[in-house]
């Protein structure tokens, strides 16, 4: 095989699990890719110099560590002020429309997850950085390179930083807790949990095994042009990045509320779980006039789901004698 073979059978490769892993819509049989994966693999062994840098092979992790390092975000990776109903969000929108005129809005679910800051350097993936404590964050780039809904490169030249949630479908979640269970290992608690775990593997591998999802929210430092950030976002999604199965610009409370219904009605169909909607001032050049508080921007919120609730049914009481006399 030459160079230019292998680098055509990468970019086919790239393709056929882009579709398989991320589309959930498979272009070839197991056995295709499966073939096509052992000659790039085998390639790769023989000529390790000439490895391409987004090759789908990295996916498989393999490198292990003793620890993360500590890294700094360029910038600042800032939490959301919690808005649990109506009266809530009115008066959110009170004080945002106290300061700017107008505002539209930019809507999308807001994901139970791990965030992620992601860095990109001429169109490579440089370092993936957990929020941490929103400045300081570990250093998790070699697992984060296993996540197939992360691209290894972007057509995007300039330095930017592409902030999301890193999470686990419920079906994956479930086939996890059935493998811990299986080999005796403590059971996650939840998909958030998980997702957290799984990132912050030691060993790469178990990281790949795991079928995170990225699923991106937000840009840290960049120098696009657009004017909105749903048009920013948009543009982030047509670098390779997941879109959210539901997003929307609103212009009022009565769109911001019936979109929020929306997204609760199907909250039970989508894969991944979620616990609100996030709501955001479109308008980047008033996010920048309505600044931040200590802790948070004022120009966004998480409008919280209700506590979903369930009943169960007692079977049976049983009695026990205890050895303390109270």
């Amino acid at each position: 095989m030459t160079q230019d073979i292998y680098n055509e059978k990468v970019v086919l490769l790239k393709q056929y699990a882009h579709a398989y892993y991320v589309l959930d819509n498979p272009m070839v049989t197991d056995e295709e890719y499966d073939k096509l994966y052992r000659e790039v693999a085998a390639y790769e062994e023989q000529y390790p110099l000439h490895k391409a840098f987004d090759s789908p092979t990295l996916r498989v992790g393999g490198i292990v560590r003793d620890g993360f390092e500590k890294a700094e975000h360029i910038n600042r990776m800032w939490s959301m002020e919690d808005i649990f109903d109506h009266v809530g969000l009115i008066e959110w929108l009170k004080r945002v429309e106290k300061n700017v005129s107008n505002p539209s809005f930019f809507c999308e679910p807001k994901f139970d997850g791990a965030s992620l800051n992601i860095r990109y350097e001429d169109g490579k993936l440089v370092q993936a950085i957990t929020r941490g404590d929103g400045v300081v964050g570990e250093d998790v780039t070699e697992n984060v390179k296993t996540i197939r809904s992360v691209p290894l490169e972007i057509s995007y030249k300039s330095q930017v930083e592409i902030r999301g949630e890193v999470v686990i479908k419920k079906s994956d979640f479930e086939k996890i807790n059935e493998e811990r269970l299986s080999t005796g290992e403590a059971l996650f608690a939840n998909p958030r949990n998980a997702a957290a775990g799984s990132l912050r593997q030691l060993d790469s591998s178990i990281t790949a095994k795991r079928r995170l999802v990225f699923y991106p929210w937000g840009i840290g430092v960049n120098s696009l042009t657009q004017t909105l950030l749903s048009e920013k976002m948009n543009y982030i999604y047509s670098l390779g990045f997941l879109a959210p199965p539901l997003y929307k610009s609103t212009n009022s409370i009565e769109e911001i509320d019936s979109f929020y219904q929306e997204i609760i009605a199907q909250r039970d169909t989508i894969e991944m779980m979620m616990d609100g909607m996030v709501v955001k001032v479109d308008e980047i050049s008033l996010q920048e006039e309505l600044g931040y508080t200590i802790k948070n921007p004022k120009w966004m919120c998480a409008y919280k789901f209700p506590a979903l609730e369930k009943s169960t049914k007692i079977i049976d009481i049983q009695l026990q004698v205890g050895r303390l006399v109270l």
